[in-house]
């Protein structure tokens, strides 16, 4: 027979599952070898799940065991080897009936108790429960008699007999022990001496010159020490089965958590001043604790009177600064304000100047002398509807681009009369005229421009193009007139160029938030060359207007 087996895991009071199947891949087996030996032998399999098998080389006996084996009425009753296991966490223990099936079933029956209270956890009965296939395919098992799976508490542990129904003979017994299990902090290795942990792992035979026998109580390392290893007792443990929870001057620093690397050791690194307490359990079995109390001392720099001479002196340089921004953006404002009411002041003039009145008043005067009443007052009533809507849009720091278009329609109606070109105005669709503002009369000194010093003079050849493109979140303005263009090494002249020139800058340091920027060349540079007009382009784009 197998010498005792022992294995891993802990319980509470035990119950039956309500399946007959599980993973045979995820439990480790316990029987004896007369199963392998001989098919048909009637005898017990122990089942329990691997994944605290690391408990087995520090718990693997149970006292329970030793009382039970010199126990001679026990014995008497139980003349075969007996297979028993340890086990460590509520995962219940499976046990199968090797040797039995559907057909000789009825021949056994099992029964349940817990030890030491002798309590019967299920009196005896029959069985009627069995492998099915994938189960047999897994184990490499024909057929047997599944008696299903059970728990007990801490400390206890649960018999399993079974035996013949007509001679009541018991002939087979296994055994499991819920065994408790509590981390023991055996060594702690700090920045100084963690060479001599790495030595430690790798020759674990040396004497360990850092347990914590040798050291005194209440460890004190200083802030600049980044790392603290507490190593347990011997044994290797994945990252769930080892779970740690750092508390600092009395709250929680750190929350339980899975430790941070697959072996026997917790290793905590860049801990600040303080007074520390590292609680240690093994997933397993939660509420067993394992407890250390450590310092971390501050250095000077971190002391709470350097803090605070810190942050006074701090504090003032703040206010030192913020005052004086304050009062720098103040000046900066009102300065920009000042030249902002100015610069709104000249554009009001720019845009009423006297030539124009003086021109439109004298295109009046020609119509009526030429009898063309209709023509004269239709012009007239232009120009008054211009003006006033340049008097109130000059109040004003920005408007609907709807407005600004209906203006610009009205000025070149009352150009085109005087000069007779011909002029468009289009707006990409994805732009939406009445909910988008424009900086209140901000073309109207380009599109005068580009009457005056580009078509005026043309006639019905003359032509102008305003187009308002979208881009991303840009809104383009392009401006082209088919003129003379620009006459290289020659300033730009106009009034109305140069305040709008002064507008934009003033706009871009008002508003950082999107820029201003205007471009003005010859529409077709190669027209130069050869003499014939090449017209003027303005591009004024509007960055992330949108």
């Amino acid at each position: 027979m197998k010498s005792i087996i022992l294995l891993i895991f802990a319980g509470l009071a035990g119950l039956p599952s309500a399946y007959a199947q599980i993973d045979w891949k995820e439990y480790s087996q316990s029987y004896s070898n007369e199963i392998r030996e001989s098919p048909s032998v009637v005898a017990l399999i122990l089942a329990i799940r691997k994944e605290n098998n690391s408990f087995w080389g520090m718990y693997g006996k149970s006292k329970h065991f030793e009382t039970l084996k010199k126990d001679p009425d026990f014995r008497k009753l139980r003349s075969q080897e007996m297979v028993a296991r340890t086990t460590f966490d509520t995962a219940r223990v499976q046990f199968f009936l090797h040797g039995v099936n559907q057909g000789n079933a009825h021949e056994y029956e099992f029964r349940v108790t817990e030890f030491p209270s002798n309590a019967v956890v299920k009196p005896w009965k029959r069985i009627d429960q069995f492998t099915d296939s994938t189960l047999m395919r897994d184990s490499g098992f024909s057929e047997m008699g599944y008696l299903g799976g059970y728990r007990t508490k801490l400390g206890s542990a649960l018999i399993m007999d079974v035996r013949k129904v007509e001679s009541r003979e018991i002939v087979s017994t296994s055994m499991a022990a819920w065994e408790p299990v509590r981390p023991e902090i055996s060594s702690i290795y700090t920045s100084e001496t963690v060479d001599a942990f790495f030595r430690q792992l790798q020759s674990v035979w040396l004497p360990d010159e850092q347990s914590t026998g040798s050291l005194a109580p209440g460890l004190a390392v200083p802030s600049t020490n980044m790392n603290l290893v507490f190593a347990l007792q011997d044994g290797i443990f994945t990252k769930r089965q080892i779970q740690y929870q750092l508390i600092r001057n009395g709250e929680v620093y750190r929350a339980w958590q899975n430790n941070a690397y697959d072996n026997s050791f917790v290793w905590i690194k860049d801990c600040g001043p303080g007074n520390y307490t590292i609680n240690i359990r093994y997933s397993a079995q939660p509420q067993h604790i394992a407890s250390y109390s450590f310092k971390v001392e501050p250095v000077w720099y971190e002391t709470n009177q350097f803090r605070i001479l810190a942050g006074v002196l701090l504090l003032t340089l703040i206010g030192l600064l913020v005052l004086l921004f304050r009062q720098q953006k103040k000046a900066r404002l009102q300065q920009i304000d000042k030249s902002r009411l100015q610069l709104e002041l000249k554009a009001i003039y720019a845009q009423l100047n006297p030539h124009f009145v003086f021109n439109a008043l004298s295109s009046i005067q020609g119509l009526i002398n030429k009898q063309d009443l209709k023509v004269a007052n239709t012009y007239l009533s232009d120009f008054a509807k211009l003006t006033r809507d340049f008097l109130v849009h000059s109040q004003k720091d920005q408007i609907a681009l709807h407005e600004e278009i209906q203006t610009l329609d009205t000025y070149l109606r009352l150009e085109k009369l005087r000069f007779g070109f011909e002029y468009t105005i289009s707006v990409d669709p994805g732009i939406n005229i009445y909910e988008t503002d424009i900086p209140a009369m901000l073309l109207q000194p380009l599109v005068e421009n580009a009457v005056k010093h580009g078509v005026a003079s043309m006639g019905e050849k003359g032509a102008i193009k305003l187009i308002i493109n979208r881009s991303s979140q840009n809104m383009i303005v392009k401006l082209t007139d088919n003129g003379k263009g620009i006459i290289e090494g020659k300033s730009e002249t106009g009034l109305g160029l140069k305040l709008t020139r002064e507008r934009i800058t003033l706009m871009n340091q008002l508003h950082r938030e999107w820029q201003l920027t205007l471009l003005i060349s010859n529409a077709t540079p190669s027209g130069m060359a050869s003499g014939i007009p090449s017209g003027t382009q303005i591009m004024l784009s509007f960055n992330q207007w949108f």
